[in-house]
């Protein structure tokens, strides 16, 4: 019997295996298979239900037997999903509550965009990681290493889900949040979280950052260096330029400088009210787990999503304006991660509202040079003449903010005017579209 239970470990560290997998490797019957695997208790795991049945072997060596997995509704009430169970050889099995088994071969998709991220991600590991006993460095870190800093820290990351007691202990003895007075503390937090002290939430991105609480309720804000110099001043103007643009495409946020600083100030859309919390998945999460086309553009990997039932249909215009709208006004960064969806009753996911778009195209490059120029806007070919003239008039109402606005530096003068030979070049080539 001993030999038998050696076998099945030995053949489950491998990963998940079926009765029937089991049967050939031993060469024995269905009833002693079964026998033996009841013998091992706990120690595996199924995963799934009739003909289609698999074992998995526990991992007890990741820090944790199991963690409780919890959603927080738009109420702001802890309900318990199920539970999280790591095993062999770097999976992990979700047992929800209602006795529905799930194996992911790694990290769980949905729980992708939680984990610490950009900028806050590396302010939270600089914090953080040596009493985890983790990497500086948060790119570096295992599947495992992500649970552990959930575990400890996960109370208020991106989306609803919580990991672990301690994160729903953490989360029931928060105090209400209270509106902050703007003009002491947004350059007190910019100078805490640029020190690494304030790590915040796990929002990506790598502009600089910080989440808080205001009269308008959960909002992130970014932030410019206290430098003044003409990168620092760039910023400035791409910052006030991400505040037309969003104003156009309906996300209303507000500027503020605050001593040589400028902050944007931006409604989190994964909180409602004090407490409540919906949930939330970047594009390039979906796009890993169902689709796998890292380098497709936006409105290609929503429509397969469509087609294969995980985003609502109407995403598909939404997002093809969105495209079209970032390339007329030089948005040069519309990675998977600038794109998101929220679910508050589970599939198909709506469309999350806009955000990181300006155009990052006159952003300053790594070794500190202004751009004043943009590239010829690319004509996506799966998006219509239609989206591109309602794109093509949302960019002109950008244009037209940005060009009456007094906020920004006469430096940012020649982006105005590249952006307008842009726009006049990407209409000549629109109006030929049929």
């Amino acid at each position: 019997m001993k030999n038998r239970f050696d076998t099945i470990r030995q053949t489950l560290r491998h990963g998940p295996t079926t009765v029937r997998q089991l049967i050939d490797i031993m060469d024995i019957s269905q009833p002693t298979i079964s026998r033996t695997l009841k013998a091992l208790g706990d120690e595996v795991v199924r995963i799934g239900s009739g003909p289609s049945i698999q074992y998995a072997l526990r991992d007890t060596f990741r820090g944790f037997h199991s963690a409780p997995i919890y959603r927080i509704t738009e109420e702001g009430k802890v309900k318990p999903l199920g539970k999280l169970i790591p095993v062999h050889p770097d999976g992990f099995v979700i047992e929800q509550t209602d006795d529905v088994c799930l194996h992911s071969d790694g990290l769980p998709w949905w729980l992708f965009d939680m984990r610490p991220q950009g900028y806050l991600g590396r302010a939270y590991a600089s914090t953080y990681s040596t009493r985890l006993g983790l990497s500086p460095d948060p790119e570096d870190w295992t599947d495992t290493d992500v649970i552990r800093a959930l575990l400890a820290h996960g109370h208020d990351a991106v989306g609803n889900l919580l990991i672990g007691e301690q994160a729903r202990n953490q989360f029931l003895e928060m105090p209400l949040p209270t509106a902050v007075d703007r003009a002491t503390t947004f350059p007190a937090l910019a100078l805490a979280v640029s020190a690494g002290a304030v790590p915040g939430s796990s929002a990506g991105g790598e502009q600089p950052k910080f989440c808080t609480y205001t009269e308008r309720g959960h909002v992130l804000v970014k932030f410019t260096a206290l430098d003044d110099n003409p990168v620092s001043e760039r910023w400035r103007d791409l910052l006030q330029a991400e505040h037309l643009a969003l104003k156009v495409l309906g996300v209303e946020t507000e500027v503020f400088d605050f001593a040589g600083q400028r902050f944007l100030e931006i409604p989190r859309f994964d909180r409602v009210g004090p407490l409540g919390r919906i949930g939330l998945f970047s594009l390039r999460a979906l796009e890993a787990e169902f689709v796998g086309r890292a380098r497709a553009p936006w409105p290609i990997l929503v429509n397969e999503l469509i087609r294969q039932g995980h985003v609502h249909p109407d995403a598909a215009s939404g997002t093809a304006r969105l495209w079209a709208f970032g390339m007329l006004i030089g948005n040069t960064d519309m990675h998977h991660g600038n794109l998101s969806f929220i679910s508050s009753h589970g599939r198909p996911y709506h469309l999350a509202p806009a955000y990181d778009i300006l155009p990052m195209g006159f952003a300053p490059k790594s070794g500190g040079e202004i751009v004043n120029v943009l590239r010829p806007a690319t004509l996506l070919e799966t998006i219509g003449e239609e989206i591109w003239q309602e794109a093509l008039a949302l960019a002109e109402d950008f244009f037209a903010l940005a060009s009456g606005c007094r906020r920004f530096s006469t430096h940012f003068d020649p982006c105005l005017a590249a952006l307008r030979n842009h726009l006049d070049e990407a209409r000549s080539r629109i109006a030929r579209l049929g």
